[in-house]
C-alpha cells in the first residue's frame, strides 16, 4: 500500500519531529544534569558496570520489564525516561 501524503499532512509531519526532537534534547540535558548533581553530591559516578541508575532515586539499577517498561525492582516506581540509559 503505497501512501501519498498532502502538503498539509507533509508540514504536520515536519512540525511534529521538530517538536519530538526538541523534547529528546530536553530530556539529554535534564538527564545530564540530574547526572552532574548526583555525582556532585557524592552519589556514584561513573560505573564501569553494566547498571542503569535511577536518577530520581537510589534504585541500585534498572531492570527492563515492569509495566509500562518501569523497574522492576520493588522499590523504584519511576519511569524508563527517569533512568540513566546508554545513549
Amino acid at each position: 500500500m503505497q501512501y501519498d501524503p498532502t502538503d498539509a499532512q507533509e508540514k504536520a509531519f515536519a512540525e511534529s519531529e521538530a517538536d519530538f526532537r526538541q523534547l529528546g534534547d530536553h530530556m539529554g540535558r535534564i538527564r545530564e544534569s540530574a547526572r552532574t548533581r548526583l555525582t556532585v553530591s557524592g552519589w556514584g559516578g561513573p560505573d564501569p558496570g553494566d547498571t542503569v541508575p535511577c536518577l530520581s532515586c537510589p534504585c541500585p539499577d534498572f531492570q527492563a520489564g515492569g509495566p509500562l517498561g518501569q523497574c522492576r525492582r520493588g522499590g523504584c516506581h519511576h519511569p524508563i525516561s527517569d533512568h540513566d540509559l546508554p545513549t
